[in-house]
């Protein structure tokens, strides 16, 4: 199993609704390649967890970068993991307040190889309501 982390902003704000229609795709495509994880948005900052076999993560990341909707697509964490952090979610999505969003990343801004702590941090975030 394998897990890349990664931020970036987007080109144009999307606003929540226009977001879940990407949804829909995008979690079909996850599925059929059997990638899970979570898409955190807040006015145009996006941090993506992919899991999944390595090579159609590292193929699906790279689809990502290329894609023009993004840029500064930064990686934080690329690497073998012993189980899946969000199996059961092929994208969970969640609006984050600009204030969350700061607190996800201050771990890595002071020690990159935080990246269990924001992981973990990012599980208790999402077990809160409302998801989507």
């Amino acid at each position: 199993m394998h897990h890349l982390v990664y931020t970036s902003t987007a080109t144009i704000l999307l606003t929540e609704t226009e977001l879940l229609q990407l949804l829909g795709p995008w979690r079909a495509t996850n599925a059929r390649l059997g990638v899970t994880g979570v898409l955190l948005y807040s006015e145009g900052q996006v941090m993506q967890v992919l899991e999944g076999e390595a090579p159609v993560v590292h193929h699906l990341f790279a689809a990502i970068a290329g894609d023009a909707r993004h840029r500064s697509v930064t990686k934080l964490a690329d690497g073998p993991v012993d189980g899946r952090a969000f199996a059961d979610w092929s994208m969970r999505f969640r609006t984050v307040p600009p204030a969350d969003f700061t607190q996800f990343m201050r771990p890595l801004t002071s020690a990159p190889e935080a990246i269990s702590h924001l992981l973990t941090l990012i599980q208790v975030f999402m077990a809160q309501e409302p998801l989507v």
